[in-house]
């Protein structure tokens, strides 16, 4: 089936073409049928829309901006359009409904399948949801994380030892730490090419922050270039094509749904540090009340899976159980943490202590596992290359590198150019901090997909308040999303505010 190209300047989230209603009908093609869309040189496979007014005319084909990115098509071409059968994997899908348990070769033809774009958006859910409610086995995980780390490229480093550091989220505020850390690992002489997916369920991921600050969009050679050039980056897998299925989950589903199945988060994490040639990891695991990780114990539990999927998989990892009862740090949202970790690097650690501690301990325990510092004496060492102002130098070199402004100060970093000020109405101390409800907050008011929206926290847990204090500040750059993250804020109140006198109980008395 030949037919004639009509671009239509509109992204959906995923690779869908628009068909004439009697083309349709003549070819046998259904509403969300997949084809497979070709010219000379590219091929797609896509999910069909119909219309049956005048919007397509007979002949044509309306394409959606992801399929006309893929094919480097224009108005007037001309493509080739085939039919292609649902692929044996989507039994794969049904069997982990059903909670059974998928082979090495299921797992790795189900990952090619969506790699291909055979596997539409509703089947994507129904597979996430499914490792929601029935999760995997330990074979199953390592299958999983081996199948997406090798469906994308793989960064090389020759002889050289690559270390890295990572956290499971699920704590507001914590994207920031890896600002410090790289920077600091790298000055002491070991290569740490950082990457990254974007924020899944938080109000901002790694990359998320780092790109207000400089590109994250560098290819697979790009990340190794500056990585031996500079010994760290920080980067986004999706445009280095790292673990390239793991970007496709969360963009078309785990984002959307706000979903972060277990087994998924084991596979993503460590599919893009055996893609990266990681071999020596530091995981942070925060754990506290509405963190992912509740518990110590629970805490435990998962830092010897991730050590044992860790060493089946040739990766030497060491897990940091940290505290995660309230937001790490004062800032939430991209442009407002990038603006706190870059105040904490220029000014050597002087900055909130619960975000430049959590960064110095997670860098010193690398600088042990790298032999640059002896066991024990990690974090001094650490503490060392930030106050002298050489962690500030080596992230200029790294920001320089992948293209940013070095030079860029804190008050340079746009904020939302919305602002509302919660105060406090009563006197007392601070009893509690939601973590849930200030993510659900910064979301609301744009965070991530606003670099600008965001949380500034002016108390924590145990601070001392007077009436009229200024508890914390909402950012957005959009009025009516500001608007939105206010009236959450008012019935969340992710705030108490209690005085030392909780309740006062006594015998009644009578004054006469």
């Amino acid at each position: 089936m030949k037919f004639r190209v009509r671009n239509l300047d509109m992204a959906l989230g995923d690779v869908r073409i628009l068909m004439n209603a009697e083309d349709a009908e003549k070819y046998g093609i259904w509403t969300n049928s997949r084809v497979r869309v070709s010219t000379d040189g590219k091929s797609i496979v896509a999910i069909v829309s119909i219309t049956s007014g005048d919007i397509i005319k007979k002949g044509e084909i309306g394409l959606f901006s992801e399929a006309s990115r893929s094919l480097e098509v224009g108005d007037g071409s001309y493509v080739y359009v085939k039919g292609v059968e649902a692929p044996s994997s989507v039994k794969y899908l049904k069997n982990k409904l059903r909670g059974e348990e998928l082979s090495e070769e299921e797992i790795f033809n189900l990952i090619n399948d969506i790699k291909e774009g055979l596997v539409s958006d509703a089947e994507l859910a129904a597979f996430v949801t499914a490792l929601e409610f029935h999760g995997m086995s330990t074979d199953e995980i390592v299958s999983l994380t081996r199948a997406m780390a090798e469906a994308g490229n793989k960064l090389e480093f020759g002889d050289i030892t690559v270390f890295d550091k990572h956290g499971i989220g699920g704590v507001p505020g914590t994207s920031k730490d890896t600002l410090i850390i790289v920077p600091i690992v790298s000055e002491a002489g070991l290569h740490i090419p950082k990457t990254s997916t974007r924020a899944i369920t938080s109000p901002s991921g790694t990359v998320d922050t780092m790109e207000v600050l400089a590109p994250v969009d560098l290819t697979a050679e790009e990340i190794v270039e500056t990585c031996l050039k500079v010994k760290g980056t920080i980067a986004w897998t999706k445009t280095a094509n790292i673990s390239p299925v793991d970007d496709i989950l969360i963009s078309r589903v785990e984002f959307p749904l706000s979903l972060d199945p277990e087994p998924l988060m084991f596979a993503s994490i460590l599919s893009k540090k055996l893609a990266a040639s990681v071999r020596n990891l530091v995981l942070d695991i925060p754990t506290g009340e509405e963190a992912k990780v509740e518990t110590v114990k629970e805490a435990t539990e998962m830092a010897n899976k991730f050590r044992e999927i860790g060493s089946r998989l040739g990766i030497n990892i060491e897990v940091a159980i940290s505290y995660g009862g309230q937001p790490v740090g004062r800032a939430i949202g991209p442009a407002l943490e990038a603006k706190e970790a870059l105040i904490c690097l220029i000014t050597g650690g002087k900055c909130s202590r619960s975000i430049v501690e959590k960064a110095v301990s997670i860098a010193g325990l690398l600088l042990e596992m790298g032999g640059v510092a002896p066991p024990g004496k990690g974090e001094a060492a650490a503490w060392h290359i930030l106050e002298s102002g050489r962690a500030y130098e080596r992230m200029k070199m790294i920001i320089r590198e992948q293209g940013g402004d070095p030079d860029i100060k804190p008050e340079d970093i746009e904020i939302g150019q919305y602002k509302y000020s919660v105060k406090s109405q009563v006197e007392g101390f601070v009893t509690a901090v939601s973590n849930r409800a200030f993510v659900e907050i910064a979301r609301a008011a744009g965070a991530p997909r606003d670099s600008g929206a965001g949380i500034y926290l002016y108390v924590k847990r145990g601070d001392k308040v007077s009436i009229g204090d200024t508890l914390y500040d909402i950012y957005s750059s959009s009025e009516t999303r500001l608007e939105e993250a206010i009236k959450i804020a008012s019935s969340r109140k992710p705030i108490a505010v209690e005085g030392m006198i909780l309740k006062v109980v006594r015998d009644k008395f009578i004054l006469e």
